[in-house]
């Protein structure tokens, strides 16, 4: 298995922001002021009252952070009364440092009331780009006669053959408030098969995700 790209890096941070203002100052426009000047957003809310039409929350787009020296990476924010959603290209972890600097600096700069363990929750969607050099037909083989009947069924012609592309896991979204991400393995869309390329999607951290696919690839060159 072998990582191409990182797609998405997403880290939500589920607590309720009137914790970090009890006494209800009233700093929202200076602090929308301030994250643009430090994180350099090319894009921010006009107004307290420019919020995305589709997710109701304050969005920031395109800010710059520094992981480490002379390094940065591009880093988006949305902030909604539940919480904070941060996301980058370049991993989960880099993602939640940039939420926990954001949270700190602002506490010092505006007198709010931050500690980390307000945060209630902490939840993960990581899209990555990737090579697999084994095929999903070894999960199990039985599947390959289930795609040629399919293939004998179709009989169109000049019509590749069906094959096993991806699957996903999930969880009961019907017994649970929180709804994370689903597992997902997919081919990546308008690639030739047999260039190998997937996409998939894992509700944990990035070094989590890369480490379920090799698991993933091991049981595929492994069958039973």
């Amino acid at each position: 298995m072998k990582v191409l790209s990182v797609m998405s890096a997403k880290a939500i941070w589920l607590f309720d922001i009137n914790d970090l203002n009890p006494r209800g100052k009233d700093f929202m426009p200076e602090l929308l002021e301030w994250l643009k000047d430090n994180y350099h957003f090319d894009k921010v809310p006009t107004s307290l009252d420019d919020v995305d039409p589709n997710t109701k929350s304050w969005k920031f787009e395109r800010g710059r952070f520094q992981i480490k020296e002379e390094i940065y990476i591009t880093i988006d924010l949305e902030i909604y009364n539940d919480g904070f959603i941060g996301n980058s290209r370049s991993s989960t972890k880099d993602t939640d440092a940039f939420l926990e600097d954001l949270l700190s600096f602002a506490a010092k700069e505006f007198s709010l009331t931050y500690r980390p363990e307000m945060i209630r929750t902490k939840m993960y969607v990581s899209e990555l780009n990737v090579h697999l050099d084994s095929v999903l037909f070894n999960l199990n083989p039985r599947l390959v006669e289930f795609a040629n009947t399919i293939n004998s069924m179709c009989g169109l012609p000049g019509i590749p053959p069906y094959e096993l592309s991806g699957f996903v896991l999930n969880t009961d979204a019907a017994i649970s408030h929180l709804k994370p991400s689903q597992f997902v393995i997919d081919r990546k869309i308008g690639v030739p098969f047999s260039e190998k390329r997937y996409y998939s999607r894992a509700p944990v951290h990035t070094d989590q995700h890369e480490e379920l696919l090799k698991g993933l690839e091991h049981i595929l060159s492994h069958p039973a």
